[in-house]
């Protein structure tokens, strides 16, 4: 008798279910293990103050994270969008006058200028970006997460 190969897959929590060897619960160290769900499911964006980096400037800083609160650990593809309000029912009339540019880490591609982008995370979460606007046009960046989740971040209005 030949014994299959065990494969355990991964919730969104991280726990292990699956089955092993012909239909029985799994309870050793499994020889594969897949994750089934995405393990970016949350993520923090901190804005800094008018004129960091520069005047008219604000650095933003996007960390993926997984179910635990923990940076994720590979690269993750995300969506945003420049929203007009807090609560996401509304597009940002301009964008700014420069709108958002990638930073020192991760990738960043424009689907609309100054409002719809896709972004790649660093190997650590990590997306750096930074907000010109010469004017004092309110917006928020809406990070929408594979798993649907969405996250706005605080306003990004310069005086």
């Amino acid at each position: 008798m030949t014994t299959q190969p065990r494969s355990l897959f991964k919730s969104i929590m991280g726990k292990r279910v699956g089955l092993g060897a012909y239909g029985q619960l799994a309870t050793q160290q499994p020889t594969t293990v897949l994750d089934i769900t995405p393990k970016c499911v949350d993520a923090s964006i901190t804005v800094s103050a008018e004129g960091t980096p520069g005047a008219d400037q604000r650095a933003i800083t996007i960390t993926l994270k997984d179910a635990h609160g923990n940076a994720i650990d590979y690269a993750e593809t995300v969506d945003i969008v420049m929203l007009l309000n807090s609560g996401g029912t509304d597009f940002v009339a301009t964008g700014g006058s420069t709108g958002i540019a990638i930073g020192a880490s991760g990738k960043l591609l424009t689907l609309l200028a100054k409002k719809v982008f896709k972004a790649i995370s660093t190997t650590s979460g990590v997306i750096a970006l930074t907000w010109t606007d010469t004017g004092t046009e309110a917006a928020f960046l809406g990070l929408y997460l594979p798993n649907g989740t969405r996250v706005i971040s605080s306003t990004l209005q310069n005086a």
